[in-house]
């Protein structure tokens, strides 16, 4: 593997693991924090824009969410091993298009509670994971790593503008 491919496998590598911190405190805020009824458990400072939304689909959001970062996690490995089609069939059932409106028929889809812009980068994400899939079966590390960048950016798009607590 050539050292630019290597620089590139560890950057991804690293954005994937503070996004994943990221989730794990957001999941486990309330057992982190010391029981007092004094802790301020979202401080002021966070200016995201607030979406509200019933538990039982904020729960379920992040669950997908978290499956997402379990996700991008396989394929980075699948990529880090040239396996580029396990990389593009992980990356379209679980994240892509396909994916998409899996909760629609219950009632309990959290895209009707998101606001038109949250929702049109969540639109993006899904359309780049699905171009991401399609670039990969090329075989092309570094076009493969440029279409996952473009996933990532995304997620990073999302978070930092939005928040559900």
């Amino acid at each position: 593997m050539a050292t630019e491919d290597i620089i590139m496998l560890k950057t991804v590598s690293l954005f994937v693991t503070i996004i994943l911190l990221f989730a794990f405190h957001a999941v486990h805020s309330d057992e982190l924090a010391d029981g007092s009824q004094n802790v301020q458990k979202y401080p002021s400072s966070d200016l995201r824009q607030l979406v509200s939304m019933p538990e039982q689909t904020r729960q379920l959001m992040r669950e997908e969410m978290l499956d997402h970062l379990s996700a991008l996690s396989e394929i980075i490995g699948y990529l880090a091993e040239n396996n580029f089609d396990a990389a593009a069939n992980i990356a379209e059932s679980r994240i892509g298009k396909s994916s998409i409106g899996k909760h629609r028929g219950s009632g309990m889809g959290p895209g009707r509670f998101m606001p038109l812009e949250m929702r049109k980068i969540g639109w993006g994400m899904h359309e780049s994971v699905t171009d991401f899939s399609r670039i990969a079966k090329e075989g092309n590390l570094k076009s493969a790593y440029s279409a996952l960048h473009k996933v990532t950016a995304a997620c990073a798009a999302c978070h930092y503008r939005y928040r559900t607590q």
